[in-house]
């Protein structure tokens, strides 16, 4: 998936500034939130899976995204596709690797979260917005943010997918 080259430019040594670190996180849940709205606007009940512009995974705009395959075996569900931020913050490799189920693919630390969240829009069919707090292994703590939308692969699928953004920061002690 080849997105614009002028995207790009901006994944290498790209330093949030302190207000991106405090405001930034809250932001990627609303613009994901706007982003969904405005296929919801267009296409209706026939927004689907198919609206997301997976093609556009290497552009800013999708840099803290991911789309999780909910499957209702929830410990058999596994990460699709995300974007260069999202692997970033969590040391994934560049590409997903839908093979493996969630838990493996995820930091320890995050994969109880990700389960929640994930049944939790599965069983809700509403977006599921999930803050909370994780200890790193370096013993720091990092304040997480995260959102879930429940998305078909048709209108009325029982199939299940996750489309959400993910960010955190840092808290120094």
């Amino acid at each position: 998936m080849a997105g614009n080259p002028s995207d790009f430019s901006w994944i290498e040594g790209w330093e949030e500034t302190d207000r991106d670190a405090t405001h930034g996180d809250r932001r990627e849940a609303e613009r994901l939130m706007a982003y969904w709205d405005r296929k919801i606007a267009v296409l209706g009940s026939e927004a689907t899976i198919a609206a997301l512009d997976l093609d556009q995974i290497s552009s800013r705009d999708w840099s803290n995204r991911f789309l999780i395959s909910v499957d209702p075996v929830i410990e058999r569900s596994a990460l699709i596709v995300y974007g260069p931020k999202f692997a970033r913050l969590l040391s994934l490799p560049e590409q997903a690797r839908p093979e493996l189920p969630l838990l493996r693919q995820l930091p320890q630390r995050y994969g109880e979260v990700f389960m929640q969240g994930c049944a939790q829009a599965q069983r809700e069919l509403i977006p599921i917005r999930l803050e909370g707090k994780v200890v790193r292994y370096d013993s720091k703590i990092e304040q997480y943010r995260i959102i879930f939308v429940p998305i078909g692969i048709k209108p009325n699928s029982l199939t299940c997918f996750a489309f959400g953004a993910f960010s955190y920061r840092v808290d120094e002690p």
